[in-house]
């Protein structure tokens, strides 16, 4: 019976390893996910007080982002399901909040080269009291085209929050 359960338990650890190694494989198939830092953070003013750190409404960071990916070696085509994290913070109140958050999927060649962009929006919530809160949503699936003679690991998929020129420029005065 101890050898039994000994060659179960092996052929379990060699399925895993096996199983282990094609998901390595697919995933050199897919596009890698990163969040841009220049364009991570995300500060909402009151109106009025543009630049003004005392009228912040609300700050939002995207933290991280992971990624799912079908690979179709005939059509050249990279489907990936992206979860995008967020934290978003402001000076606590009693009253409840709802506020947008304007965000975008880039598909990127050789980290330099944008060959699509979509412009994206969620919405989050604070409860009332509530100083921050963490959220994470599962972007629309994004298609990458591959162009005939590049490999997938020569694209890249960027996500970052949808700035304005003003809100890139508070960043780079914070240093964000």
């Amino acid at each position: 019976m101890n050898a039994l359960l000994r060659t179960a338990v092996l052929a379990g650890l060699s399925l895993l390893l096996l199983s282990g190694c094609q998901t390595e494989k697919e995933r050199a198939n897919c596009p890698v996910a990163t969040v841009l830092a220049s364009a991570s953070w995300l500060t909402a003013f009151k109106a009025g007080m543009q630049n003004d750190p005392s009228g912040e409404q609300y700050t939002i960071q995207m933290m991280s982002v992971s990624q799912s990916c079908d690979f179709d070696a005939d059509e050249g085509t990279a489907d990936s399901e992206l979860v995008i994290n967020f934290r978003a913070t402001r000076t606590p109140t009693g009253d409840p909040a709802h506020y947008p958050v304007p965000y975008f999927i880039a598909s990127v060649l050789d980290g330099t080269n944008i060959q699509t962009k979509k412009i994206l929006a969620t919405t989050f919530d604070f409860n009332p009291g509530e100083a921050s809160t963490t959220f994470s949503i599962t972007a629309p699936v994004y298609r990458t085209k591959f162009d005939n003679g590049k490999k997938p690991f020569q694209y890249g998929l960027v996500v970052g929050l949808q700035l304005t020129r003003e809100q890139l420029d508070y960043n780079k005065k914070l240093n964000r």
